[in-house]
């Protein structure tokens, strides 16, 4: 499975940082890409990951997901 998410309010790289470490520790992710200057995130993973969890996880990093596209 893979998934583009938008994410608002990341500045700098330990926003990055914030956000790539929740997401991976997702049960199942096997990759985490973001690109802070589109504020995009690539997650791949083994199984399908229920949206709202990847959401949850990034608001608990204080970042908002405001998009997530299945590719």
């Amino acid at each position: 499975m893979k998934k583009i998410l938008t994410i608002e309010g990341m500045s700098c790289m330990k926003c990055v940082r914030q956000v790539h470490d929740a997401l991976v520790e997702l049960p199942g992710v096997t990759s985490v890409n973001i690109d802070l200057r589109t504020e995009t995130a690539f997650v791949e993973s083994r199984t399908s990951i229920d949206d709202n969890k990847i959401k949850e996880a990034v608001d608990d990093t204080g970042y908002e997901v405001t998009d997530i596209e299945k590719i």
